[in-house]
């Protein structure tokens, strides 16, 4: 990955390191002044509070601060003891964890294997289109030999069985049934986490505090206010006023003027998140494309391999790389850069070739082109509205009109949930090191029953892509796994599956009273904030 080092974007291996960045005022005071609180602006609102009803970017990090999975991914995405101290594969369909002993829930109740159970049955019976039974869809049994121990038997060998763990966080069994509003109402708020719910006003912030029985680090925080400012301009003058010391995905365009502020600092750092284009390949009549008329196209051409493929050469990846992420990104040609675990040998972004689309679309029957409707979030993925904004244009240069809709997230969601959208910016933080993550959520054929495919929104399907995953994520050999991911890798590029865009760097708006350690899957967190000295 070939980025501007005087951005401050720290590669692997010195993206660790903390980072000097800056506070300011809450409620009239200065950091100084009132040091016990940490204000972080989100660039999105949750959809739901409950931590395992919907498996989704704008909610798991809320999650992060008041609930704890098995195992804690550290900054760079490294497996870690969290409510489980070990994990063993005792043979190939058993795991065994031992639990921590001496925690406690915010309700004063012990933890023990039994709430473990219970959060994997609430998981499993979940209604939500977005649920975390992906996670879970290996289970076949789950006892516990003492209240200190669990024992997963799984279907079939699990390789990553225990990075699963990592996704799911763990509520009291008191809580298996309750309903989801008990949680979005704050009533049920109750976790192991390093901080303590006090109250949320949907649409603008949560507070909470310290859970000094933490069973980990504890927070530098007395409180912390995290709230969502969906607009970039926003959370920018919030930032550079003083009135929030973080702010996750500031506009790229005014990190220059972050960094040039005497109370403010840009912290950056390498991400695990690719982005890419959903298509819709699944329904004869595609409900955003038209032809040059406006009127409904008999045939969805986005079934045409041709044009996919056309559509793919006709964006420029560099220009959007350095115009609108100004230079945070890089170029994608799969879900991991090239050479990564799983991913396809010598596979290079697809390159801009306008007169190549332009023939591909003849060839497919479409030489005037047709009409497209691009949909994406406004506050979900930097830039996403400026990034939709420039694929149009492009498409539009190569005869394929193209309309932008964007909305907020929470809205947006519904869409992606229920594929209805005939072209998605769609992205996933990879936070595996492989392929097998990605892949089966983005591009395994949908089955909500196997979990499988939850954010396939164009719902792709390629029977043998699906072999190939079924084989790998039952291998626990890494090399025949790698192996056999790479081959699904390569179908999806020449099937172009999905048309990807570019990985995403991790920046962060910091004030200078507060140092900062970014997370490869983005997540914007107090524990990873501490006082500058």
């Amino acid at each position: 990955m070939n980025l501007p080092m005087n951005r401050r974007f720290f590669m692997k291996g010195a993206g660790g390191a903390l980072v000097a960045v800056t506070a300011a005022n809450w409620a009239g005071l200065s950091l100084g002044q009132d040091a016990t609180t940490l204000r972080v602006a989100m660039a999105a609102a949750p959809t739901s509070l409950d931590p395992v009803y919907a498996n989704q970017g704008a909610n798991n990090p809320w999650s992060a601060y008041l609930f704890d999975p098995l195992v804690w991914r550290d900054a760079k995405s490294v497996s870690t003891p969290g409510l489980a101290v070990s994990w063993t594969p005792t043979d190939d369909t058993h795991w065994e964890f031992k639990l921590r002993e001496g925690v406690k829930f915010s309700d004063g109740s012990d933890f023990s294997a039994d709430d473990v159970i219970a959060t994997i049955n609430r998981v499993r019976s979940s209604d939500s289109v977005s649920s975390f039974q992906l996670y879970a869809k290996t289970i076949k049994t789950m006892t516990a030999p003492d209240p200190l121990t669990v024992v997963f038997e799984t279907t079939a060998p699990d390789p990553l069985f225990h990075n699963s763990m990592s996704r799911i966080f763990v509520i009291p069994k008191s809580l298996e049934t309750v309903p989801v509003a008990d949680f979005d109402s704050g009533k049920s708020m109750v976790g192991t986490g390093a901080y303590i719910y006090d109250s949320y006003s949907p649409g603008a912030a949560m507070v909470m505090h310290a859970n000094r029985q933490y069973w980990g680090r504890q927070s530098d925080w007395d409180k912390v206010v995290l709230s969502a400012i969906t607009d970039s301009a926003a959370r920018l003058a919030a930032l550079l006023s003083g009135d929030v010391d973080l702010i996750e995905s500031p506009p790229y365009e005014a990190l220059e003027r972050i960094d040039s502020n005497a109370s403010t600092h840009v912290v950056s750092g390498v991400s695990g998140r690719i982005v890419l284009l959903s298509m819709d390949q699944y329904r004869d009549v595609s409900p955003y494309i038209t032809d040059n008329n406006g009127q409904p196209l008999t045939a969805n051409p986005l079934k045409d391999k041709r044009v996919r493929l056309a559509l793919a050469k006709a964006i420029d990846r560099k220009a959007i790389v350095e115009r609108v992420m100004s230079g945070y990104a890089v170029a994608a040609s799969q879900f991991l850069p090239t050479g990564a675990d799983g991913t396809a040998p010598g596979a290079e972004p697809i390159a801009l070739d306008v007169d190549g689309a332009r023939k591909l679309l003849a060839d497919a029957g479409y030489p005037e082109g047709f009409q497209l409707t691009i949909h994406g979030p406004t506050d979900r993925d930097v830039n996403t509205p400026k990034i939709v904004q420039a694929i149009a244009q492009m498409f539009t240069r190569v005869g394929v009109r193209t309309a932008v809709q964007v909305m907020p997230w929470n809205v947006y969601a519904t869409g992606i949930d229920t594929a209805d959208y005939s072209m998605s910016i769609n992205s996933w933080g990879v936070n595996t090191g492989e392929t097998s993550n990605p892949m089966t959520s983005m591009v395994a054929t949908f089955d909500h029953d196997t979990g499988f495919g939850p954010r396939n929104t164009g719902r792709y399907s390629n029977p043998d892509v699906d072999k190939l995953l079924k084989q790998a994520l039952q291998t626990v050999d890494a090399d025949k796994r790698n192996a056999l991911l790479s081959q699904a890798s390569r179908l999806v590029i020449d099937d172009t599956g999905v048309i990807f865009l570019h990985h995403e760097a991790v920046v962060v708006g910091a004030a200078k009273a507060v140092n900062y350690e970014t997370r490869v899957d983005q997540y914007l967190l107090a524990t990873n904030a501490g006082k500058a000295a």
